[in-house]
């Protein structure tokens, strides 16, 4: 049959234990026992449709092997179809699906052309009355082989049993060959029952061609000269190793990009160079930045899929068609260039290719301001309240609902327009449209075929009343398979898209209006759940408690197209406006090829004035900066964004630090900028925000030198009222400076703007306890008169500095960290040297800078130095410091001790701190708040953040219910957005590491109850993990991230213990009414800090904080650490006072 240089032939019994009809030799097996055997060893799960009798045979093959193979049994063999090319679109493996002949067959097409033109891998199996003695003439033959021959890659009708394992690996193959797309088997009744030989061939994965060497140069040679290129995503670049070449060419080259309705998820559309989907063809705001640019590198375009922009031949600008297939040139798509073959390789060739040759990086303001605007723009809608909904509105309930994996299956109509250009796809596969076929009633079969994929991840469907009813049947399919599924109805009595359309061409609204059914007692016939909305504010909040709940459920949405109608009429001239207002600004940019495209996207409305154009022609810039250059005080804005436009984002003339500006550091309070060597990274788009002066080990050593010497003396002669206004002074300029401190802070480290400005908050008040404190730092008189040898001594005790003393704060806190050591400093008398962490320095620095222009201060007191590591060390070797306090992890801290020598040590480490809620006494709602807050606030880069969460088994479910819906809630984005709770982490690295730590619990038994997935490089997705393993590194270590352990407890002295199993011991909390247990905890608890009806994640500033086991050593906040900074010295006196 075969060469064996070909292949391999495997013995099926040889390989597993499944049953068949065989003959004595137990040589050969009955076709249909084969063809299932080899569709589980091709990876099938499932096979979905209705059998006729002509597949009997093939059904009791597969009831042989039920516990490999799974028949769902559908309502429609066109839901059969679409469910199987959904299991391809997703896997990118064949989906497999099963009918009769004739009208069985027949029902296949429409799904098949949907697989075929949106390019998804499957089988379409059918079967087929005796070929060798049918007794039925012509009844029910339809010959379905030249039927399926438009509208698959390859069918065969199976003469002979020996044929089917070749023919079947041919069609599966072929199935998931570039372009992927279904295949077609036909097998007769007669056949299928015959006896074959037991062979199977191996399944291997052919690998795809390369590009040629001289294309992929010259595509890069064309990518180095564009000034201002974009990238193009279509569909098929939806294939995982493309994903990961493309993600880092954009993040690397900071290129802009866009994609297709089909390339939707392909990169995370909440990343800074996303200017938009495609899902209009022209006269969108994504079209002017589309024809602003010079260079359109199309990666994974296909010619089925409706064009995403007009490109027409001739034009200058030059377009690079990069798929696994060739161009199709027509009238609206002509590239300049084709690089033919695997697309993730193209795009990693290319990408070296620019790393080799000056590793060049497109800064691209205009393209960032056409973003900024049109961001705003599109925005309008999304928080109407008018009623029926409109689609907008849906769209933004629907992202605030769904977590980042959940999918979203789209039935067809006008609303999947505007939910391409709203709705942002975060991960591939989670928006699942067709913009090829573009049929009605795939959006509820898609769902189910995602669900039985997916079990645990939420799905929901969004369709029309008229395309909802193309399948609605199938609700039977999911509640018989006890799916738990979403469906959205939009309802708006007709088939609006049509109307619309004829409302448009001005015909009579005539023959398309629907007289719908019940939908809510239609799903509760079929067994599942009914829900109708009737107001626009239920929309989001039933969703939710639909997607939580087990079970099939659908929701009818009273629906509006007279928003959708109004919004694209208003569309074209607002892009107009739009263009307008970006040639006032960056005119000098446009080259007059990009802006005769802009004009003629829309002759009607686009004409720019002689006024704009200062009466002549546009003129050929070769860089790209705006029109008029703005005076040095003031920043370009559109550098001071990122993602958002938010009026925190636009930064203030009069601030300290502008973006590209080199800080100095401070030694011995003088200002020096010796070099710029530390960048310091806007945590959120990991661009350069600026530079600062980084000291080496001769700096460190001369600011040891001043503090030892000089800065020791002036320091302990200030008088403590001195010392008070100096660390007044503090408060007054930080209070100034409020919201520059907090600006800061969100750019350097990441916070969260509100959380921002609470810390400089806090960096207030902890000044202005010092200041308070400096001059309450008292002594003491004792009589010593204790035995007969005592007889006439007395004693005086005050407090004197103790001397220099070297400081380490952490990246956390940049602000109010430094400051608990700065203050007491200070309110001590005591120089100091301060070595900010390397990430965020400006805190510190911003401190430095108010000191340096303070008259009180002595100059030779402070030196504020980020450093290397090498030189960092000296802060801690070096005998000349007189203390060390140091806040960061333990592994450091513990290190650093014992380097550290005679001088006594202040370490503040770290923590997985428990939280114990015992009752529900301070509210629901209010409890859930605290704790949410706890555990995720900075992204739980805390050293006190909750990270293990025991609830008593008595209000366990309804605490977890309401914990994991308002986690769900989170915002997520830039900080410097007034809404974004949830920022980045610090680093990658410290990302990536989260991530993998709540993959081992996972993997070792927890359930992932949401979140836990890494996003935009630096972002993880708020994660709540019950029943983690107890020595899982979630469990052990402290994950300075936002994780969360959560488990039940029945005993208060067990979950007491529990609390105590651990190696850290910072603080605790515990929610209880019941005091004698709050007492316990107290007594019991082995931490610095017990926190009762209260998270332990509060630190308020004028406590002892401090912890034990590794967590630390002494304690912090002001009045503690002022004793730590300073010694007890004692005068004795005999007979003092007498005459």
């Amino acid at each position: 049959l075969v060469s064996p240089k070909r292949s391999i032939v495997f013995d099926c019994f040889a390989q597993s234990s499944m049953a068949s009809k065989d003959d004595d030799n137990g040589n050969l097996i009955k076709t249909t026992d084969l063809f299932v055997d080899i569709l589980i060893q091709e990876g099938v799960k499932f096979v979905f449709g209705i059998p006729g009798e002509e597949n009997l045979d093939f059904t009791e093959s597969m009831r042989l092997r039920q516990d490999q193979i799974k028949l769902i049994l559908v309502r429609h063999e066109q839901a059969a179809g679409f469910m199987a090319a959904t299991v391809g679109r997703m896997t990118g493996q064949p989906g497999v699906c099963l009918s009769t002949l004739g009208p069985g067959a027949t029902n296949f097409t429409t799904s098949a052309a949907f697989a075929h033109l949106g390019g998804f891998p499957s089988l379409y199996i059918t079967g087929q009355k005796p070929i060798r003695d049918s007794k039925q003439a012509s009844f029910q033959i339809v010959d379905v082989v030249e039927m399926m021959k438009p509208i698959t890659k390859f069918t065969r009708s199976i003469a002979s049993g020996n044929m089917l394992a070749s023919t079947t690996r041919r069609a599966l193959s072929t199935a998931v060959t570039e372009k992927p797309g279904p295949v077609h088997m036909e097998l007769a009744e007669d056949i299928a029952a015959e006896m074959t030989s037991k062979t199977i061939f191996e399944k291997h994965v052919p690998r795809r061609p390369v590009a040629e060497a001289k294309a992929i140069r010259r595509a890069a040679e064309m990518v180095m000269a564009a000034e201002h290129p974009v990238v193009l995503i279509g569909a098929a670049a939806n294939r995982q190793r493309a994903i990961n070449a493309l993600r880092k060419f954009v993040d690397e080259t900071g290129i802009y990009w866009s994609c297709t309705q089909m390339g939707k998820g392909v990169l995370d559309e909440r990343q800074p160079g996303f200017l938009g989907c495609c899902a209009l063809s022209a006269k969108d705001y994504v079209h002017g930045a589309l024809d602003y640019s010079d260079l359109i590198i199309m990666v994974g375009h296909d010619e089925s899929e409706k064009p995403p922009v007009i490109m027409r031949p001739g034009s200058s600008r030059k377009v690079i068609h990069l798929a696994f297939t060739p161009a199709s040139v027509d009238n609206v798509y002509s590239p300049t260039m084709e690089v033919i073959g695997d697309v993730a390789n193209a795009v990693w060739q290319i990408h070296e290719h620019i790393r080799e040759n000056g590793n060049k990086k497109w800064d691209q303001p205009v393209f960032k301001r056409y973003k900024e605007m049109s961001d705003v723009k599109i925005q309008e809608g999304l928080a109407d309240n008018a009623f029926p909904m409109n689609i907008a509105r849906v769209c933004a309930d629907l992202r605030k609902v769904l977590p980042e994996d959940g999918i979203l299956s789209l039935d067809n109509g006008l609303y999947k327009v505007v939910l391409a250009r709203l709705f942002k796809a975060y991960l591939p596969n989670t928006v699942l449209l067709d913009n090829a076929l573009a049929t009605m009633g795939a959006g509820i079969p898609n769902a189910l075929g995602c669900k039985f994929l997916f079990p645990d991840r939420k799905v929901v469907s969004i369709s029309g009343d008229g395309g909802a009813q193309m399948n609605l049947p199938e609700l039977a399919t999911s509640v018989q398979y006890g799916l738990n599924v979403v469906h959205v109805i939009l309802n708006d009595n007709a088939f609006g898209m049509i109307k619309w359309k004829q409302a448009g061409a001005g015909f009579t609204n005539w023959g398309l209006d629907l007289k719908n059914p019940d939908f809510v007692a239609l799903a509760k016939s079929y067994g599942a759940h009914g829900h109708r909305v009737e107001s626009a504010d239920e929309f989001a909040p039933l969703l939710q408690k639909c997607l939580d709940a087990p079970g099939t459920h659908v929701i009818e949405v009273p629906f509006s197209y007279e928003w959708i109608s109004e919004r694209l009429k208003k569309i074209p001239a607002e892009v107009h406006d739009l263009h307008k207002q970006i040639y006032k600004e960056f005119g000098q940019c446009y080259k007059e090829e990009s802006f005769h495209r802009v004009q003629s996207m829309d002759a009607d409305l686009v004409s720019v004035s002689s006024a704009m154009m200062g009466g002549s022609s546009p003129l050929v810039a070769t860089s790209v900066k705006p029109a008029h250059t703005p005076p040095a005080a003031a920043p370009v804005q559109i550098t001071k964004r990122a993602k958002t436009t938010t009026s925190a984002q636009v930064g203030k003339a009069e601030y300290t630090v502008q973006k590209g500006a080199t800080i100095p550091f401070y030694l011995g309070g003088e200002a020096m900028t010796p070099n710029g060597n530390l960048p310091v990274i806007n945590k959120y788009n990991q661009e350069e925000f600026c530079k600062v002066a980084l000291a080496d080990e001769s700096h460190v050593d001369k600011a040891t030198e001043i503090a030892a010497t000089v800065g020791a003396e002036k320091m302990r002669e200030l008088p403590p009222y001195v010392r008070q206004q100096i660390l007044q002074n503090i408060v007054e300029e930080a209070t100034r400076r409020r919201d520059e401190f907090g600006y800061y802070l969100a750019i350097e480290a990441g916070k969260p703007i509100k959380d921002a400005r609470g810390e400089a908050d806090r960096l207030i008040q902890t000044f202005q306890l010092a200041a308070e404190e400096a001059t309450r730092i008292y002594g003491e008189y004792a009589n010593l008169e204790i035995a007969a040898r005592g007889k006439g001594y007395s004693s005086l005790t005050k407090r004197v500095p103790i001397g220099p003393v070297s400081l380490i704060s952490p990246f956390n806190f940049p602000l109010n960290l430094a400051a608990h050591k700065v203050a007491p400093a200070i309110a001590a008398g005591c120089p100091f040297v301060l070595k900010p962490a390397s990430t965020t320095p400006l805190g510190a620095l911003l401190i430095g800078e108010i000191l340096s222009k303070d008259p009180n201060m002595p100059p030779e007191g402070f030196s504020i130095l980020p450093c290397s590591r090498a030189a960092g060390n000296l802060l801690t070797t070096d005998d000349r410091f007189k203390l060390m306090s140091f806040t960061g992890s333990p592994g450091v801290g513990y290190k650093l001790k014992n380097q550290s020598g005679k001088k006594p040590v202040v370490l503040e480490l770290g923590g997985n701190a428990a939280c114990v809620v015992d009752d529900l006494n301070v509210g629901l709602s209010q409890l859930v708040e605290e704790v949410v807050h706890g555990a995720f606030y900075q992204s739980g880069q805390s050293c006190i953040s909750i990270q293990r969460l025991f609830v008593n088994e008595n209000i366990y479910d309804q605490f977890v219910d309401a914990f994991v819906s308002k986690v769900k809630s989170l915002k997520a984005g830039d900080p410097l957005d007034e809404d974004v709770f949830i920022g980045p982490l610090i680093s990658e690295k410290d990302a990536i590491r989260v991530e993998e730590w709540v993959h081992e619990a996972v993997t070792g038994g927890a359930t992932l109850l949401c979140g836990g997935r890494r996003f935009d490089q630096v972002f993880v997705s708020p994660a709540v993990v019950e029943n983690v393993p107890k020595d899982a590194k979630l469990n052990v270590e402290e994950v300075f991230g936002p994780a969360v352990t959560i488990e039940k407890y029945s005993d208060f002295r067990e979950v007491v213990a529990e609390v105590n199993n651990s190696k850290f011991g910072l603080q605790a909390g515990v929610y209880t009414n019941n005091w004698n247990r709050a007492h316990y905890a107290f007594d019991n608890i082995e931490a610095g800090g017990v926190c009762i009806n209260s998270t332990p994640s509060v630190r308020i500033d004028s406590q002892a904080y401090g912890g034990v086991k590794d967590s630390g050593l002494g304690r912090e906040g002001i009045k503690y650490a002022i004793e730590d900074y300073t010694e007890l010295r004692v005068m004795i006196m005999k007979d003092a006072g007498k005459l």
